[in-house]
């Protein structure tokens, strides 16, 4: 800046750096820049890559960033997300297509933050820029501070555009900021919030690919006749590998060199391996995908390194922030700390508040390598908690949707964290929701490390769920198992197993053997003088004997259950005894006494506040009314189940009902009552059965 004389009325700044803001009393701020003629160089620079073709599925992203790049703000974007997610590909395939947006240059550097060899500094990076443009060495300050002023003032008011590729910190982006007019796109693993708030960048995180745009790039890359739009092999490539960019490059490219593969042929390969990586990591193509995740992990400090590890031993890729706090017996606010860590670092999605979720092939890396960070001991202990940890929440949500069931005996550590969990009835169903794919892996790690114990209590904690649910296949493989766990190391635990085992095989039809189980599960429990799970066994004996259509065998079992369990001082079994003898004689046509029994089942169950109970005899004593032909008395008793099971969150029993009231109330010529349930048919149809919840909850007492 040249100097002025004492009495000129402009403002002086001597000894400052090009492309400073300065604030001087009351005149405002200064933009202090040097004149273009002395820094511009007569040729532009032209210095981004090429090689790149067509991009699959990132045309709302291509919008927002022309949306961020010609606004009269900052002009500044940045693309964060997984290793591999095509960050690198787009920042290019987007500056490519609009080179003639920025005439005055366009500057490219990898910062080489997440890619296995030194990183970049920052001035070197500068300094490349400004020799770039004809700027010497000698030509600038001594001060490197001062080098990217010097930068934005090369590129203050021209239309260049910057792309820093693979970027690890703010500091490597501070002195490669353009001057104004000139746009920035910065691409990175890590979320950089700096971007945001310094220079108002547009901060965008790539998805991965949906199966439409994942089964789109490989016909791109293979060829459409070899994958056809509808092609089922193609999806299951891109569900295998969750639309990951970079493996969907990978099979593409052992597609094109392998021309006698076929599309199937590369869903063999992946499927047959355990674990994805290794199809993807043999092709020999000169990229691992394992390696490239690599380097995202080994960015992270030791505590949140172990976190991310101890995260991908859950038995589902979904995580809980209280569960993992649990596992890792910190506080939530210290798990929240390192779970946001590991989301900045495109590690795990935070799905929703205290919901994360893990990539499959994050999870298969980390599966892999984790003996080089955790001894066998340490897995094998951490593999224990988790199992631990499982149980004691699904036996608190398994009390919270059945309160009335006899406790299981619980381990000191188990029963302490069970005692800390509350659940809603609608809580517990979701947490069972979530849970349910995970429950073999559990049972199955469980039998490898000879827990036992685990396997029948946790049977036992979703057996409830499951029957409710009616998954008939599930809960039978788990009983089984139960049954298997409790002769081979659980003797206390296997008369019930034999009991739950005997109801799970009724399900499936095969009643001879399901009476086989309840028959030995009654002598295990007579031999050891519990007469509370005699009862319950001869319960069990009447509802297969009213499934086997057996009604005075199974009139006869509820009596006897009934008795036992009313000797014993166990109204709840004695209330589900006298439902079962009352079931039987309305099928006998004895309607009168099964509506005396039905309401002795009911009175109970009013008395000891079990809702569960309630919501069965009131549909009997429906049951009752509508085969006995008094349809307004069957009306009253099952608009009362409807209440209590849609409190419940039972949709499943509120449709059966409401569809026993059409027929009842069209049989009434009730017209109004007829269109009020059919209004509420159609409501159910809108709002999904609370059990349908991917979401876990279940929040831990403080």
């Amino acid at each position: 800046m040249d100097p002025v004389a004492e009495n000129s009325p402009q403002n002086v700044a001597r000894g400052v750096a090009a492309n400073q803001v300065l604030q001087v009393g009351s005149s405002g701020a200064i933009y202090v820049q040097q004149p273009p003629s002395t820094v511009w160089s007569a040729n532009r620079p032209h210095m981004l890559p090429g090689g790149i073709g067509r991009i699959v599925g990132r045309h709302h992203l291509l919008q927002a960033m022309d949306e961020a790049m010609e606004g009269a703000g900052s002009r500044s974007c940045m693309l964060w997300g997984l290793a591999g997610s095509g960050k690198t590909t787009l920042a290019l395939a987007w500056a490519s297509s609009r080179i003639d947006n920025y005439p005055d240059g366009q500057f490219f550097v990898d910062m080489r933050a997440y890619s296995g060899t030194p990183r970049i500094e920052a001035r070197d990076a500068v300094r490349t820029f400004l020799a770039t443009l004809g700027i010497k060495r000698a030509d600038l300050p001594d001060n490197e501070d001062e080098w990217g002023g010097v930068f934005r003032a090369a590129t203050a008011g021209r239309r260049c555009l910057v792309v820093v590729d693979n970027v690890g910190s703010y500091d490597q982006v501070r002195d490669l900021v353009p001057g104004f007019g000139s746009g920035l796109v910065v691409t990175s693993r890590r979320a950089i919030p700096e971007m945001s708030v310094r220079h108002e960048a547009k901060v965008l995180k790539l998805p991965l690919l949906t199966t439409d745009e994942g089964v789109e790039l490989l016909a791109e890359r293979v060829g459409f006749i070899r994958v056809t739009k509808g092609d089922s092999s193609a999806r299951r490539i891109v569900e295998l590998l969750e639309g990951h960019p970079l493996a969907l490059a990978i099979v593409s490219a052992k597609l094109a060199i392998h021309t006698s593969w076929t599309v199937r042929d590369a869903v063999r390969g992946i499927e047959s391996e355990r674990s994805p990586l290794r199809f993807l990591d043999g092709a020999g193509l000169g990229i691992e995908v394992g390696r490239v995740i690599s380097w995202s992990v080994e960015d992270l400090d030791a505590s949140t390194k172990r976190v991310l590890y101890i995260a991908s031993m859950l038995p589902s890729n979904e995580c809980s922030l209280s569960v993992l706090a649990l596992i890792l017996d910190v506080p939530t606010r210290d798990c929240d700390r390192m779970l946001q860590a590991l989301c900045m670092a495109s590690l795990v999605d935070e799905v929703t508040v205290g919901h994360y979720r893990m990539h499959d092939i994050i999870k298969a890396y980390l599966s892999e390598t984790r003996s080089r960070v955790m001894s066998d001991e340490e897995q094998a202990e951490v593999g224990r908690r988790v199992r631990t940890v499982y149980l004691a929440l699904s036996y608190a949500a398994d009390s919270a949707v059945d309160p009335h069931r006899h406790p299981l005996r619980l381990d000191e550590e188990t029963a302490g964290i069970a005692a800390t969990a509350r659940f809603t009835v609608a809580e517990a169903l979701a947490w069972f929701e979530s849970l349910t794919p995970a429950i073999n892996h559990l049972i199955e790690e469980a039998e490898s490390a000879g827990e036992f114990p685990f396997v029948t209590r946790f049977a036992r904690s979703v057996n409830t769920f499951l029957y409710w649910r009616q998954d008939v296949t599930r809960t039978l493989s788990v009983q089984e198992a139960a049954v298997a766990a409790a002769v081979a190391g659980d003797a206390a635990m296997e008369a019930l197993s034999r009991r739950a085992l005997g109801r799970a095989l009724a399900d499936t039809g095969r009643l001879a053997e399901a009476k086989e189980e309840l028959q030995a599960s009654m002598a295990l429990d007579a031999a050891q003088g519990d007469e509370t799970g005699v009862a319950s066994a001869q319960h069990a004996m009447a509802e297969l004997a009213l499934r086997s259509g057996q009604h005075g065998e199974a009139l006869r079992w509820g009596v006897r259950a009934a008795r036992e369990s009313r000797r014993t001082d166990n109204p709840v079994r004695e209330a589900r005894a006298l439902y079962d003898a009352a079931r039987a004689l309305n099928e006998l046509g004895h309607h009168a006494w099964a509506q005396a029994l039905g309401l002795r089942s009911l009175s109970i169950c009013e008395d000891r506040g079990n809702a569960y109970g309630r919501a069965l005899a009131l549909r009997l004593l429906g049951e009752v009314g509508l085969r006995s032909g008094d349809l307004e008395e069957a009306c009253t008793w099952l608009e009362r189940a409807w209440r209590v099971e849609e409190s419940l969150g039972n949709a499943r029993s509120v449709r059966t009902i409401l569809q026993q009231l059409e027929s009842a109330y069209g049989e009434l010529g009730d017209e109004g009552a007829g269109d009020e349930v059919r209004r509420a048919l159609a409501g159910l149809e809108r709002y999904p059965d609370l059990t349908q919840s991917t979401v876990v909850i279940g929040t831990v007492a403080p």
